[in-house]
């Protein structure tokens, strides 16, 4: 294995962190608010995670400020100091929302996610702390505007190992739709009576399952797979009645609605790729469309 990646992948090893992850846990589940604002710091109304694009506030103004300070090492460039200030107070300032957003996303992560994410917002920290120290100083103020920096940037590439290699915040039901072939053709699931009235079960398309509930001569489908980290959807709860039936994920609460895949609570932030079905001859056949638009 590379040296980067097993450097990336050491934390998720580090169980000593677990106690202080479980406290970082319940103090954030507990402190954030929960309904809207939480579905807000997760991204759910942008359909995208929150965290990593407010990221780019912090550390674009920082690295900002570096270009500036070394390019106050030419002659003439003392007054270029000014705006390196203004733009490490601009990091400063954007780093508390978008502490908040990784918070947020951090209470539903598997243990070994939040170990390194742990790690991560430490990182994170020593960075703010270097940056909030430069505004203080004269002497120092570039230096430590670098060395925060530099922090952030180690932090940063750890977020993206996390977010990429173990998959934090990735859609993990992308791929059902090419599991489930090209989508033109309806797929043979199952008889109709075999399908327990109003209780969610699990009927596959190739090697692409799906989450299928009956009601009365009705057959309701999503992809099995949560998009939010991969839990069966059909161990879930379903609730509502038309076309407002959802199903909740077991795992994390997301609830999505079985007519177009939207996601109306929970972490979750990608819909769930929809599945249309229709009832002949007895028989249950459904076809993956693929994600909503």
């Amino acid at each position: 294995m590379p040296l980067l990646s097993s450097l990336f992948d050491a934390p998720s090893r580090w169980t000593a962190l677990d106690p202080v992850a479980a406290r970082a846990k319940d103090t954030a589940d507990r402190l954030l608010p929960g309904g809207a604002v939480r579905g807000l710091l997760h991204g759910r109304p942008a359909g995208h995670p929150a965290h990593p694009a407010m990221a780019m506030v912090p550390v674009g103004t920082s690295v900002s400020a570096l270009l500036l300070d070394v390019a106050s090492l030419l002659p003439g460039g003392r007054l270029l100091d000014v705006p390196a200030r203004g733009l490490a107070a601009v990091s400063v300032a954007t780093v508390a929302p978008t502490a908040l957003a990784g918070w947020a996303d951090y209470v539903d992560l598997h243990p070994d996610q939040q170990r390194t994410a742990l790690v991560h917002a430490a990182g994170n920290a020593v960075a703010a702390t270097l940056w909030t120290a430069s505004l203080f100083s004269r002497r120092r103020a570039r230096l430590l505007r670098t060395a925060g920096t530099v922090a952030a940037g180690a932090a940063g590439a750890l977020g993206g190992h996390l977010a990429y290699r173990w998959a934090a915040g990735a859609n993990h039901a992308e791929h059902l739709v090419h599991l489930a072939g090209d989508g033109q053709e309806f797929s043979d699931i199952g008889a109709l009576a075999d399908l327990p009235e109003g209780e969610a079960v699990q009927r596959w398309i190739g090697d692409a399952p799906l989450c299928v509930l009956r009601r009365g001569e009705d057959v309701l489908a999503l992809t099995d797979t949560c998009t939010h980290l991969g839990a069966a959807l059909h161990e879930g709860e379903v609730s509502g009645t038309g076309g407002a039936t959802t199903i909740t994920c077991p795992w994390h609460a997301s609830r999505f609605r079985f007519a177009d895949g939207d996601v109306l609570d929970g972490p979750a932030t990608a819909p769930q790729p929809t599945v249309r079905t229709r009832v002949a001859d007895g028989r249950v056949q459904a076809r993956v469309v693929g994600p909503p638009l």
